[in-house]
């Protein structure tokens, strides 16, 4: 038995040297909570599972390729440590990923190290957007809330603007390829820009935007194109080699329509004004001098030349004004028609008909699903739910039942 008592700092000291000479190096995965980015650039959090948790940090010189939040899975490697200050042990992390996205990151990485290299992000080959586009095109899912949000926008901001619309797959294996071709599609078009996107969500739901043949069809396409994948944090391929990124999609619509239609209107009546102002003095001006040179044939003359070209202009500004009320009047037909078109693509839309839905544990009954006899079904109408007992199937034997 030990005759002289540790202090506190030698105790800890020992089970220092004993936990990071064991655990030199650590491979874990958990749950991020209680998460701090310092202002010094460290970042502090808490990694756990449901029974128990441990301290991490992240040095401001180690890299972090994406936003850390509470909540989120992570991996993480590292060196386990010893606080002695407040008596706890910590990981220093020297790698963190997002647990499941480990392979994809990797190839992202890598996709982007080698586009990088042939020139694609390169910030000289990007165009500049027209000041005020007047034909947009959007590739995107037609039933996500991206679309209404970029439709509103447009309409909403300068409703004269004509909308080119590509419903396109953003998610899933054939995605990528949709993409492509909704690119090509759309190029067939004189747009002023295209728009490529969807909303949010996780990296295998964005990875489509991250392939090499979306890569190229952005690359080559001869319209102007603005990225809009996800939210403010997600970063894609596409957002990379596209002329413009948009953190949102509505970011895009607002990118698109730089002035709005009120704007607009003030500039060109203050435009106007200004150009008045300027023939009225130069006319005043000119009067004066032809008045004192004696001339009233020339002046006279000159007084009716003046006036027929006030009358063109007036002309002019009428045959305008019309073209404009009729673009407005073919926008407005095409966004009812859209309208429709997407409300009666609802799949509730058949209930307003007098169809039923019929479910099985919240879940809608497939038809090849056959249900077992006396389990429950909901049959789903248009104002009540009915729950019903299966007492036997049989197969259909008419094609009109």
């Amino acid at each position: 038995m030990a005759t002289n008592p540790l202090t506190i700092s030698e105790l800890t000291d020992e089970i220092k040297s004993i936990l990071e000479n064991k655990f030199f190096s650590v491979y874990v995965t958990g749950e991020i909570s209680n998460y701090k980015h310092h202002s010094s650039g460290h970042h502090y959090f808490s990694l756990k599972d449901e029974n128990s948790q441990i301290s991490c940090t992240i040095w401001r010189n180690t890299s972090v390729n994406f936003s850390l939040k509470n909540g989120m899975k992570v991996i993480v490697r590292g060196e386990l440590s010893v606080y002695a200050v407040q008596g706890k042990y910590q990981i220093i992390c020297t790698s963190i990923l997002p647990e499941g996205t480990g392979d994809l990151y990797l190839a992202f990485e890598k996709l982007k190290s080698e586009l990088s290299e042939k020139g694609y992000f390169a910030q000289e080959r990007k165009r500049e957007l027209p000041l005020l586009p007047m034909k947009i095109g959007i590739a995107t899912s037609p039933t996500g809330a991206a679309v209404q949000d970029m439709f509103s926008t447009i309409e909403r901001r300068f409703c004269p603007t004509e909308i080119y619309f590509r419903p396109t797959l953003v998610q899933g294996e054939a995605a990528a390829l949709d993409i492509v071709k909704a690119i090509s599609e759309l190029n067939e078009y004189d747009l002023d820009v295209i728009i490529i996107g969807r909303g949010g969500g996780s990296m295998e739901d964005l990875w489509c935007f991250n392939m090499e043949i979306v890569a190229d069809a952005i690359y080559n396409s001869k319209t102007p194109i603005i990225s809009a994948v996800g939210h403010e944090t997600d970063f894609t391929i596409s957002d990379f080699v596209a002329d413009v990124r948009a953190a949102t999609p509505t970011a895009a619509a607002e990118i698109c329509t730089p002035i709005s239609k009120v704007e607009f209107e003030t500039r060109l009546i203050a435009t106007k004004e200004n150009l008045f102002t300027q023939i009225n003095a130069n006319l005043s001006n000119l009067k004066k001098f032809l008045q004192s040179t004696g001339s009233e044939i020339l002046y006279r003359r000159l007084t009716e030349k003046i006036h027929f070209h006030e009358q063109r202009l007036d002309d002019r500004q009428n045959q305008v004004e019309m073209s404009l009320k009729n673009k407005l009047e073919k926008f407005t037909q095409k966004l009812d028609s859209l309208k429709f078109s997407l409300e009666s693509l609802h799949p509730l839309q058949p209930l307003e008909k007098g169809f039923a839905l019929i479910r099985q544990k919240n879940k809608v009954l497939k038809p090849n699903k056959v249900p077992a006899v006396n389990s429950e079904l909901e049959i789903v109408r248009k104002d009540d739910l009915i729950i019903a007992k299966v007492l036997g199937t049989k197969l259909k034997m008419f094609d009109n039942v």
